[in-house]
């Protein structure tokens, strides 16, 4: 282990190094963020996408020189991209370090004042066996101050947390602004009779439905011990959602070649559509041992592929609105994508395809937006964005981080659905600039401000939380409800803002008009109208983009 060094640069090389040039330098392998990779010798090895580097206080907004000692190895003869980020987000141009001796790289990079984290990136993993592992090694870096002023020092947990919590409120400021601007439209009500308007009359406008999509996996449906376990599950997943995820794991899904568990999801179907609950697919192909069958030596052929893609795609349509065809396939590359999701499209032309991946909230995963990038150049049919929001696992991503992750993906003019979300309670350290513990309150702040984030940005249409019930959840504390299947504060607290503060309630009379006007969240209403004694329904869709205007007709 080497200590952090700060002072003059001596003895690295560097030509900006003299007697005046003060500067702060950190040695890769001790340095106190590392969001993948691992200590090789006495460098750091970012072996995958991701980045190393620390959480610095600058003492005046600046533009600084940063010094990058570093070594790659290539992969079919591409070298690793390097580049320099501030709070997670490149700043500044990006370079090939196309060497296996270890080199200095140098940046400019403007700094504004106050506590940033400051880190180097790698940007461009791939690996193809033996002798073809396209790494990055960080031996150090050096942030030098312009003449004039001081370095940066390290900041202390106390004002990384201080400067990551004021980010935090201006992001969901934002996204309390974005959710009235996104998530809302106006409507109105005009109450007749006899064709003509009724002034004074009675309105309430009382959505029953969302147009946005919370959801879970819905995994453990009548898999518990007992039938009032059961019965407790679907309860609690009805109160909260009106979206799931069915699984489709071919290995356990089809453990004889020809006989699918279609009687089990058959099942869960027929409950989702009895409690207005859509639902999603997940995964019809993935080059994962979950994905492969036990009867196939391997992944199996693309002939077979294509029949089960498109024989479940057929089963369920109009019934199953979204699949995500092919998983992670920016992280496991043994299922090409371009032909599952032509085949599920031929399928069902109406079928709302999704490209889903993970570690996404650390780096961007540039992976996979490249890949996204050239699947929509080649044509793949797809309409949606999956990003997983659990890898690193104990990571507290910051609000402001989100955001900026969103906003990327954005970009690329697709839906984007949060497809596994399921932060902990199972004791274990936070990781990332927040300090603490992931317990039961943990977890519920984190879960509040994360969807607030999501509701709030215009291009996500789907949040999905991975398990709803400690007894089966993937991650150890990763569910909204206990073993017993009481709810902890997550779920409360998650109901109260879908169910609560997310829902519109409306009322008031007509005005001379006989017109009654609202601002509600996009969704389906139940409007009952009050006149002389009489009353009428009637059901009604507030949607984006339309006139939502209603009429309601007391004879």
């Amino acid at each position: 282990m080497r200590p952090y060094l700060a002072g003059c640069l001596v003895g690295l090389g560097l030509a900006f190094a003299s007697p005046s040039a003060s500067a702060l330098v950190i040695e890769a392998e001790d340095a106190p963020i590392h969001t993948a990779g691992d200590r090789q010798e006495t460098v750091w090895n970012l072996h995958s996408t991701g980045e190393v580097g620390a959480h610095l206080t600058v003492p005046q907004d600046a533009t600084y020189t940063v010094v990058v000692r570093a070594a790659g190895t290539p992969c079919r003869g591409v070298w690793p991209r390097m580049a320099v980020y501030v709070n997670h987000e490149p700043a500044g141009k990006a370079v090939s370090v196309a060497a296996k001796e270890h080199a200095e790289h140098t940046f400019r990079v403007h700094l504004p004042a106050g506590a940033h984290a400051v880190t180097v990136a790698f940007l461009n993993d791939a690996y193809e066996g033996p002798g073809q592992d396209r790494n990055l090694l960080v031996d150090r870096f050096a942030v030098r101050a312009p003449d004039g002023a001081k370095p940066p020092t390290m900041a202390s947990a106390e004002e990384v947390a201080a400067e990551a919590e004021k980010r935090a409120q201006e992001a969901l400021k934002r996204a309390a602004l974005g959710a009235e601007r996104h998530r809302k439209s106006g409507a109105t009500v005009t109450v007749l009779r006899g064709g003509k308007p009724v002034a004074d009359a009675s309105v309430t406008a009382e959505q029953t439905g969302h147009a946005f999509l919370f959801g879970c996996n819905i995994f453990g449906f009548d898999r518990l011990k007992t039938d009032e376990a059961n019965a407790a599950y679907k309860q609690r997943f009805a109160d909260l959602f009106n979206y799931a995820t069915l699984g489709f794991y071919w290995r356990s899904y089809e453990p004889q070649r020809g006989k699918p568990r279609y009687d089990y999801t058959d099942t869960v179907v027929a409950w989702c559509q009895e409690h207005g609950i859509r639902m999603k697919g997940h995964p019809l192909l993935w080059a994962h041992r979950a994905g492969v069958p036990t009867w196939s030596d391997g992944q199996p052929a693309p002939d077979l592929q294509k029949a089960r893609v498109q024989e479940i795609v057929r089963r369920y349509h109009g019934k199953i609105d979204f699949w995500e065809v092919v998983n992670e396939a920016s992280h496991l590359h043994g299922v090409p994508i371009a032909g599952p999701y032509r085949w599920a499209q031929e399928a069902d032309p109406t079928a709302h395809l999704i490209l889903n991946d993970y570690r996404v909230f650390t780096d961007g995963n540039p992976a996979f937006y490249q890949m996204l990038e050239k699947a929509m150049a080649d044509g793949v049919p797809f309409q949606g964005v999956g990003i997983q929001a659990h890898e690193p696992r104990t990571t507290w991503f910051p609000a402001d981080r989100v955001q900026q992750v969103l906003d990327q993906y954005a970009r690329l003019g697709k839906a984007i659905h949060i497809t596994e979300f399921e932060p902990q309670s199972g004791g274990k350290p936070i990781a990332g600039a927040r300090q603490g513990t992931w317990d039961e309150a943990a977890q519920a702040e984190f879960a509040e401000r994360f969807s607030r984030i999501c509701f709030g940005h215009p291009a996500v249409v789907a949040i999905t939380w991975w398990d709803l019930c400690d007894a089966a959840s993937w991650l150890p504390g990763g569910g909204l409800v206990r073993k017993d299947l009481s709810p902890k504060p997550v779920y409360e607290r998650l109901k109260r803002m879908i169910h609560g503060e997310w829902t519109t309630r409306a009322a008031g009379p007509t005005d001379r008009t006989g017109t009654f006007r609202l601002r509600g969240f996009h969704g389906t209403y139940r409007v009952t109208v009050e006149a002389d004694g009489k009353t009428a329904t009637t059901d009604a869709t507030l949607e984006k983009g339309k006139a939502n205007a209603w009429t309601v007709r007391v004879e």
